[in-house]
């Protein structure tokens, strides 16, 4: 009896409908949304002054063509908030690297009155498709930033 009833059950047409997403036509939008990588966003535990979210972009799908300078350029965005409601989140944007890799978070600093939260990010190279002359040749650069909602730095190394 219990089968029987099991049966009837799955059988049942199940009452839904089915509805056509609109396609989003803004390329660049579309382009970052869907190559977007977020790199860090600081902890809930952190002692980091702000919300902070960090995120690569490459500007293009592609591959590198064996020396580095073929390799598709990657954007990092850095987005600063105070987690208010209603609060547009301030957007930094670091100059554009072939790769990019989070290296940590610093102790947050004071730069004047504004408390300013920290880290550390690092370019970098993909993993495959570079010959091996060009990447023993390639040194990263290191970028310590320094990014609140009102304002944001940083020093290459």
């Amino acid at each position: 009896m219990k089968t029987l009833a099991f049966l009837l059950l799955c059988t049942l047409p199940l009452a839904s409908s089915s509805h056509e997403l609109l396609r989003v036509k803004d390329v660049k939008l579309a382009t970052v949304l869907g190559l977007l990588e977020q790199l860090a966003t600081t902890p809930p535990t952190s002692d980091q002054p702000h919300i902070v979210r960090i995120y690569a972009v490459p500007d293009f799908v592609g591959e590198c063509g064996g020396v580095v300078s073929t390799c598709p350029d990657v954007r990092l965005f850095i987005a600063v908030s105070n987690g208010d409601l209603g609060e547009v989140p301030a957007l930094y944007q670091l100059p554009r690297q072939k790769g990019w890799e989070f290296v940590g978070w610093s102790p947050p600093t004071k730069g004047g009155q504004v408390q300013e939260s920290s880290f550390v990010v690092r370019s970098a190279l993909p993993g495959s498709n570079i010959d091996p002359a060009s990447r023993a040749a390639w040194r990263p650069t290191e970028y310590h930033v320094r990014v609140s909602p009102s304002a944001a730095s940083y020093v290459q190394r």
